[in-house]
């Protein structure tokens, strides 16, 4: 290799950009095979939570919307005891929703309470109200749309931003075989 060669390969090794590329190239290598230890993580201590108290239902308040037949609603105040997770208590109030409804004769007395299932998506409060099928003949429409009203509007003054209402656990077309489900 001539001299000039050498000169010109020296200046394009020595220019700015091609030494910080040889630097972190270095680093790199370096960090890859070793050279550089991550510090150990700090201990986090133990909580010792009682097992008991994680899971102590708690009475608290609930709100429950009941409608009548003629569509007319009434807000209602009532104590739930439940766990302390948002599903947990709006499956007790649904409970006690239930129980209005069926002394008022608008759900049916043979019908179990429904269950919930609530996530979020997308910052929304996503709440599906799984009900029980009906065996046998239902209510009539007025009957059957103050309940499917009353569950949706429940779950809204729980903090529900979405409601789905399906009947034992999977999508329906209707309720009870009178009002169409959304």
């Amino acid at each position: 290799m001539s001299a000039v060669r050498r000169r010109r390969w020296g200046d394009v090794l020595l220019r700015p950009h091609v030494l910080i590329a040889a630097l972190v190239l270095g680093g790199a290598v370096a960090w890859f095979a070793g050279g550089f230890r991550d510090a150990p993580a700090p201990r986090v201590p133990d909580l010792l939570i009682d097992a008991e108290a994680r899971s102590a239902p708690i009475t608290s308040d609930a709100r429950i919307v009941v409608f009548d037949r003629d569509g007319l609603s009434r807000t209602v105040d009532v104590e739930v005891t439940s766990q302390d997770a948002f599903e947990d208590r709006l499956a007790a109030a649904l409970s006690v929703l239930r129980t209005t409804l069926v002394e008022d004769g608008v759900w049916p007395q043979h019908v179990g309470a429904p269950t919930v299932l609530g996530y979020e998506v997308q910052r929304r409060r996503v709440v599906v109200v799984d009900v029980p099928p009906l065996e046998g003949r239902g209510p009539d429409v007025l009957a059957e749309l103050a309940t499917l009203r009353s569950l949706e509007e429940t779950a809204f003054a729980h903090g529900a931003d979405e409601v789905t209402v399906v009947v034992d656990g999977a999508p329906a077309a209707t309720l009870w075989g009178q009002v169409a489900l959304r």
